[in-house]
């Protein structure tokens, strides 16, 4: 027997609840995500500019890739790519082929290819196949876009215009890049060094919104460039507040570190003299 109760009457109510506090909805949007590729198979069509513009991404994501395009169609930087990165790259010098989609590995599918009509068969097919595909620079043929990206070391931040201004993509990009904090970069690298030092002494399941929530007082507490600038002494002696929930400061941390370097060189000196 089928219910007629309406679901939405189920919901339970939250006498509290005060709606102007939650972040308004945009529709329109795309949903940027950070697709993981390492190691799995992707299919590029084409070897001129914007391919070559694509292999700098994926090969950037550890992708597994194979090329389709004529000899004559591949750009300098493209036939640079595949000399120097042949064990990433699996190159088919011929035009597309129906039959090149037939792999069951296959992750997505990237097109770069002067050629509206084949573009669109492309497309096509993919999507009778399932497979989530990119036509260069026609939207509506895409389930996913490119964005101008920024990279420094483990640093990524993509900027999208859903596919109506690359260019001003590239513009606020180099903004945004220009405005980060300096040794932002360096910052990430201590962070997450740090975070698999807290793992360390701290390995429970149980225990992982606690190390979320040290961990965000952390990076709320000390600047970027001191960030930047911890050593592992640091770390140890940061991570003996962790079970108390404390987090000391930069000035403290350094205090507490050069004390007890301190009483090292001490205890080096009196054991030579013993020693003599």
């Amino acid at each position: 027997m089928t219910s007629t109760t309406d679901p939405l009457s189920l919901i339970p109510t939250f006498p509290n609840e005060d709606p102007s506090t939650y972040p308004p909805i945009q529709p329109g949007g795309s949903l940027i995500l950070a697709w993981q590729v390492r190691n799995k198979r992707v299919i590029l069509v084409g070897g001129g500019n914007v391919a070559a513009t694509r292999l700098v991404h994926l090969l950037s994501a550890d992708a597994l890739i194979t090329l389709i395009c004529p000899p004559t169609g591949l750009h300098p930087e493209t036939a640079y790519r595949l000399k120097t990165h042949s064990s990433r790259i699996t190159y088919i010098p011929r035009p597309f082929e129906p039959s090149d989609l037939t792999t069951s590995s296959i992750s997505l599918v990237l097109t770069a290819i002067d050629d509206p009509i084949a573009s669109t068969e492309i497309y096509t097919l993919c999507k009778s196949l399932n497979l989530p595909v990119n036509v260069a620079d026609v939207p509506p043929e895409c389930d996913f876009y490119f964005g101008s990206v920024h990279r420094d070391g483990p640093l990524q931040i993509m900027v999208s215009t859903g596919g109506n201004g690359p260019k001003l993509a590239a513009m606020i990009r180099r903004k945004v890049a220009d405005s980060l904090p300096k040794g932002t970069s360096e910052a990430i690298v201590k962070v997450g060094e740090l975070r698999k030092m807290l793992r360390g002494i701290a390995p429970r399941k149980e225990e992982g919104a606690k190390r979320m929530e040290w961990m965000s007082k952390v990076c709320e507490s000390w600047e970027f460039e001191e960030l930047a600038g911890m050593t592992e002494g640091d770390m140890k002696v940061l991570l003996e507040g962790y079970e108390d929930g404390v987090v000391k400061g930069y000035k403290e941390v350094k205090l507490v570190g050069s004390v007890r370097k301190g009483e090292e060189e001490d205890d080096r000196r009196e054991g030579q003299v013993g020693d003599a």
